[in-house]
């Protein structure tokens, strides 16, 4: 401390302005809080020289603390990478002279080779992991696999379920099925604080990296194994889903996604006979909530971008419903759980981390959305997207909940600053206009007011893009290929109603005129600029320019 306050007391006697700049001291040794206090209370006086140094003092330790602490950290786990790499090196080559699948100490060697798994772990490199993976491929090729699984089955047993025992999930049996008699949850768990607790997260970190390396090594053929040993993989999943820390939640979410695959592609009923979906389901929910500004967006962007995924892929490992399929329970109730995902939680997320709700056009303040976190926005509409595309028919019921969402989006003046935005919106525009044409026409000019509105920005800002900007132009170009075959759905669309009507399919509500190329007409009329959109015949073969997948 001393050594600072001499290189602040030179800082401030040299200063020939009344802004100190930073302090010549490059001590690197950690300085605690308390020390600092100490220190700070010690020189405590009212004089302004002395508080301009004991200001400068506390700045320099604070922005200096965790550099500090962070400076030693990545040299000693330089040394420990290079020393893990000749380990996992030797192991590799060692493999050559006596495979590991014959060595007394299997499952200590694949424990530790599936630890290096994931570069995502600061204890790994490239080569670790590479080294490692290689020799685990040759474990399991077919002619191994039978071998390996065994093995697997013991390093599950006495390594990873000691691990996650200590953390108890009372929605869950100890044979890992739903607990339907489960006890009420502490109004305040200790538990949360005790490290002993979650040795996974405080001592026993590999142990994650361990799992999710086991449940890639599932596929369709290894359904009898997976509902054999399924009961290994749900406490630690449900652990890690629960955890407080959103890096930890991402992991289960993405244990979770690996876990139903082989499900899904198998068709087992698995999670039927164990109940076990709704406990997905109740764990996944509440990490749909993580948006701003509680949750940083880049934050919030990882964990949905994985929990949104686990649970739609949770709900098709259920009820295993397909396009084919025309009535039954399963899809009742698969269809029923998509709409209220669709509605409470992307709908709701979307106007919630906007300026916009559709109260507020009602009630008569502005309706002009604004997108303070676009990357998230737009992935809220790709989910609109995925989940209109699942719903269906059924997604004609919600248009008056879809619709103002897609409005706000492609009408905004400057969504042209994010052409990301744009794409996305245009993109679930056509995936409603695709499956709830049967009541698009009530909807069609709210649909032609925004691709019109989208199109005339578009063009303003390709006026201002400087010559040499050619990607952003390109986007641009993108954007008006899209919102052509936008309009030329909704013609379709409207078509279809046409003929709907003519064939008597539509009752007394479609009794109104539903000839779009009045509307076109009028449009192209009052503004030129509309003629190429709104005119437009789109080229088949050219297709993919002008629709989404």
């Amino acid at each position: 401390m001393d050594g600072i306050r001499l290189a602040a007391r030179s800082s401030i006697e040299a200063a020939n302005s009344e802004d100190l700049g930073e302090l010549a001291y490059s001590e690197t040794d950690s300085i605690s809080l308390h020390a600092l206090w100490a220190d700070v209370s010690s020189h405590r006086t009212q004089e302004a020289t002395a508080v301009n140094e004991g200001l400068l003092v506390i700045r320099h330790v604070l922005k200096n603390r965790h550099k500090d602490k962070n400076s030693k950290l990545p040299a000693k786990l330089k040394a420990q990478q290079s020393t893990f790499n000749l380990a996992i090196s030797c192991i590799k080559y060692l493999n050559d002279v006596l495979p590991v699948l014959e060595a007394s100490n299997s499952v200590d060697i694949l424990m530790s080779l599936s630890s290096f798994t994931s570069l995502h772990d600061p204890w790994t490199t490239s080569t670790s992991v590479n080294d490692a993976l290689a020799v685990l491929e040759l474990c399991m090729q077919p002619e191994r696999r039978s071998r390996c699984w065994p093995i697997l089955e013991r390093i599950c047993e006495s390594n990873i379920k000691p691990i996650f025992a200590k953390t108890k999930n009372a929605a869950i049996t100890a044979t890992g099925r739903k607990n339907l008699h489960p006890l009420p949850r502490q109004r305040f768990d200790d538990s949360l604080f005790d490290p002993e607790s979650k040795p996974w997260k405080h001592k026993d970190v590999y142990a994650t990296t361990v799992l999710e390396w086991i449940l890639r090594q599932y596929n369709s053929s290894d359904i009898n194994r997976l509902e054999n040993q399924f009961h290994f993989y749900v406490p630690p999943i449900l652990s890690l889903i629960d955890d407080e820390s959103a890096s930890f939640k991402y992991r289960g979410c993405m244990l979770l996604a690996s876990f139903l695959a082989p499900i899904r592609t198998s068709n087992s009923d698995l999670l039927r006979r164990t109940n076990l979906s709704s406990v997905f389901d109740d764990a996944l929910t509440p990490c749909l909530l993580s948006l701003p500004s509680i949750t940083p967006e880049e934050e919030a962007l990882q964990l949905l971008g994985s929990a949104y995924p686990a649970l739609l892929l949770t709900l098709q490992a259920r009820y295993h419903v397909s396009r084919t399929q025309k009535n039954s329970d399963d899809k009742t109730a698969y269809i029923t759980r998509l709409i209220t995902l669709l509605r409470d939680s992307v709908i709701s997320s979307f106007h919630h981390i906007s300026s916009y709700s559709p109260a507020s056009a009602i009630e008569g303040g502005s309706s002009l959305a604004s997108f303070p976190y676009l990357r998230l926005s737009t992935f809220l509409l790709e989910q609109l997207r995925i989940l209109v595309k699942e719903i269906g028919i059924h997604t004609t019921k919600y248009l008056q909940e879809i619709i103002p969402v897609l409005y706000t989006t492609l009408t905004n003046p400057f969504g042209t600053a994010s052409v990301p935005l744009l794409l996305a919106g245009v993109a679930a525009a056509q995936a409603v206009i695709l499956n709830a044409y049967p009541r698009i026409w009530r909807y069609r000019g709210d649909f032609l007011a925004a691709v019109c509105q989208c199109w005339i920005n578009v063009l303003q800002d390709e006026l201002g893009t400087s010559y040499g900007d050619d990607a952003q132009k390109d986007q641009l170009r993108t954007v008006k290929c899209k919102l052509q075959g936008t309009v030329y759905l909704l013609k379709m669309g409207v078509q279809g109603a046409v003929t709907m009507k003519s064939e008597g399919v539509m009752g007394a509500d479609g009794e109104e005129n539903l000839d779009t190329e009045n509307d076109v007409k009028a449009l192209v009329e009052a503004d030129e600029q509309l003629k190429p959109l709104l005119q437009i015949d789109v080229d088949r073969d050219l297709g993919n320019a002008y629709f989404f997948d």
